[in-house]
């Protein structure tokens, strides 16, 4: 006699088999492998985003300061401005600013920070970590304020100065 299969004789199953449990440790292997990879990329991102946002707040701080003094009627001071530390025309200062050095030596200034070279006259970027930018990328992003002119007026009168302005350049080594 044959007997039928009761609800109770199929209840006893045992689980993952070894080759279940292999498949799901590798499809979720595979998947923390890529998001890890995709963090990545978009801390890379963040980082390159915010060296830009900062030297855009750099450029309008020095924009500013050029108004202020055309303003006032000081002109022949615009030309000062070259050169100078461009993160003093901000309020507050950046929490990864290291400060100023003349040259700093390898390690003194940790990746991921700002400082202005002294000698150079420079504001630097280290970057945190040099794989993540383009090839040839340096591992450094360097800016610099400095002096230009405007584009000449055609219809300027006689002995009237050239505009002159400063502007922050970013000047890679």
């Amino acid at each position: 006699m044959r007997q039928i299969a009761t609800p109770s004789m199929l209840s006893n199953s045992r689980g993952f088999s070894l080759l279940e449990l292999a498949v799901c440790t590798v499809v979720v292997a595979v998947l923390s492998g890529v998001l890890l990879q995709r963090l990545l990329d978009y801390r890379q991102r963040a980082e390159l985003a915010a060296v830009e946002q900062l030297a855009g707040v750099l450029r309008t701080a020095l924009v500013l300061k050029v108004g202020q003094l055309q303003a006032r009627g000081k002109e022949s001071e615009i030309a000062l401005l070259a050169g100078r530390n461009p993160i003093d025309l901000l309020a507050e200062k950046p929490r990864n600013y290291a400060g100023e050095f003349f040259t700093p030596a390898p390690g003194q200034v940790e990746p991921g920070n700002w400082y202005f070279d002294l000698r150079t006259k420079t504001l630097v970027y280290l970057i945190s970590k040099e794989k993540k930018f383009p090839q040839g990328t340096t591992k450094r992003i360097s800016f610099k304020v400095e002096l230009s002119r405007l584009p000449a007026i055609p219809a300027k009168q006689s002995g009237t100065p050239d505009a002159r302005t400063v502007a922050l350049t970013q000047v890679n080594r």
